[in-house]
């Protein structure tokens, strides 16, 4: 049924957020669901915005009473339609309990009472200026937290039942203290989600979805989904003026936790589809009131990888539930603050040892140690000059190539150590000028005996092993050995000269 007009009894006017016109009026027989009621006139009483109001008003009386409790109790919802003549000029609807509604002091009324919108909530500052008398402080984050878990909690309530809000914004929530509370307003927006009336399309200032930028007027689920994470933007953020930076998500940082983060990520995206759910919202802003309640909960922490190359980069990684601090204690002593919002944090390795995550809240402080993270130095190659040695050369056959080949094999650019080493180095024979047919062809060289030539000279060598092995001492006798082997080579020779002459004259 609808009620006339001309039934209402006025009994003041009603200064409304949003600014339509509203009367406190005598609720008539049979509506509302006290002596109050609200009378709110149509800005534009088109077909579609009564026919609207009408689903609305059929909707809650189809309820189950406890279903019914549950939707007065978070908005002020149409109870039925005024017509003047026959023809719809507005709605009735429930006030504003008094909890909702703060009084303050203007320039030219005095003293009135408004309704305590949720731009008083999002600005600490207007609402000191104001003389409000609640005020929340912009660090005060379960406070903060329970508001939002109430507005996802209401509009999860719609979505549920397929009804979109449509214009949801800071002037259509008003929120109490006592208890911590939110009724939602501005019936006359909503809309069933199959409904062929698609809503009036308006959004609040600085509200407009990406895909409604244009002549794009839908009011949908998405465009909910991302009004709802602008207002908890704003409510966590503290103060609007914040929002104004380069990153829409600035006035976050170091206020809401990873997890928190990732979501107004893909509340605030271009996708309708990939926005937190209303549900989602209310899950995560309800664990977070109850777990700022209590100290935090580290859930996990580690280091990937495990153990590293000293002063190496490597990463630790964590979940914590309910800090409003962080901090990473090294083993070497030092403290690092981590940013609450973050989920990771690179740092150079220098010691082995455990790392301690320190996680801390107004309500306690909760630590965790890592596993024993282990520090490696890199492996390194020397190359060290052994005195008794010398260089590689000497290190390899036990013998200085440089003092043999400069003392025996004349002269150092004869490298008999770094040439073939299969081949025999023999040492130059003097000359023989007194025995021309030596170098006479018919000679054969088959009756040299180079066996014995080269015994002398391994003996040689083996004594000059021996001397240097008695250090610097031992390398001067060489050239004494030495010359014991040229005098024993000339003996050689003349041996062998006489053999062959004997050999001649027979």
């Amino acid at each position: 049924m609808s009620v006339d007009v001309t039934r209402l009894s006025i009994l003041r006017n009603v200064e409304s957020p949003e600014g339509f016109p509203a009367f406190e009026v005598k609720s008539p027989k049979g509506v509302g669901r006290g002596f109050r009621c609200l009378f709110r006139e149509f800005e534009n009483a088109s077909d579609g915005v009564v026919a609207n109001v009408r689903w609305l008003i059929d909707f809650r009386v189809n309820l189950t009473p406890g279903e019914r409790s549950t939707l007065d109790a978070s908005f002020l919802w149409p109870l039925e339609l005024v017509e003047s003549s026959g023809v719809a000029v507005g709605y009735l609807t429930a006030v504003v309990p008094g909890r909702f509604e703060e009084q303050v002091q203007t320039p030219y009324s005095g003293r009135v009472t408004v309704a305590r919108t949720l731009d008083w909530l999002n600005n600490p500052a207007h609402a000191k200026d104001a003389g409000a008398s609640v005020i929340v402080e912009p660090d005060d984050i379960i406070v903060r937290s329970a508001y939002c878990a109430q507005i996802a909690r209401a509009t999860a309530f719609l979505h549920s039942r397929g009804v979109v809000f449509g214009d949801i914004g800071p002037l259509r929530v008003v929120t109490s203290d006592s208890p911590i509370d939110v009724v939602m307003i501005g019936s006359e927006f909503m809309h069933a989600v199959d409904s062929p009336w698609p809503g009036p399309g308006v959004h609040s200032p600085g509200m407009t979805p990406p895909e409604c930028i244009g002549e794009e007027r839908v009011q949908d689920v998405g465009t909910d989904l991302f009004k709802l994470s602008l207002i908890f933007r704003d409510v966590l953020g503290a103060a609007p003026e914040q929002t104004s930076q380069s990153s829409p998500l600035s006035a976050l940082v170091g206020r809401v936790d990873h997890c928190g983060i990732e979501m107004f990520e893909r509340g605030l995206g271009s996708d309708p589809g990939a926005r937190p759910s209303a549900v989602e919202w209310y899950a995560y802003l309800y664990s977070q009131t109850i777990a700022h309640s209590a100290p935090p909960v580290i859930e996990m922490f580690g280091a990937d990888p495990e153990h590293g190359i000293r002063h190496q980069s490597i990463e630790f990684t964590w979940s914590v539930q309910g800090h409003r601090r962080l901090k990473l204690e090294t083993p070497w002593g030092e403290v690092q603050e981590l940013d609450i919002s973050a989920s990771r944090h690179r740092l150079t390795l220098r010691q082995s040892g455990q790392f301690r995550l320190i996680a801390s809240n107004p309500s306690g402080t909760t630590e965790r140690p890592s596993d024993i993270v282990y520090a490696f130095d890199p492996p390194a190659v020397r190359f060290v000059e052994v005195p008794e040695l010398g260089g590689v050369a000497q290190a390899i056959t036990g013998l200085d190539s440089t003092v043999l080949s400069d003392r025996v094999v004349q002269g150092a650019e004869f490298n008999w150590l770094y040439g073939n080493f299969d081949a025999l180095a023999m040492p130059e024979l003097p000359p023989l000028p007194e025995l021309p047919q030596f170098d006479s062809p018919g000679v054969p060289l088959q009756q040299i005996d180079w066996t014995g030539l080269t015994s002398i000279v391994n003996d040689a060598m083996r004594a000059a092993d021996t001397e240097v092995r008695h250090g610097a001492t031992g390398r001067g006798n060489i050239v004494a050995k030495a010359g014991t082997l040229f005098a024993r080579v000339r003996l050689r020779a003349d041996t062998l000269t006489s053999g062959l002459f004997r050999s001649r004259t027979r």
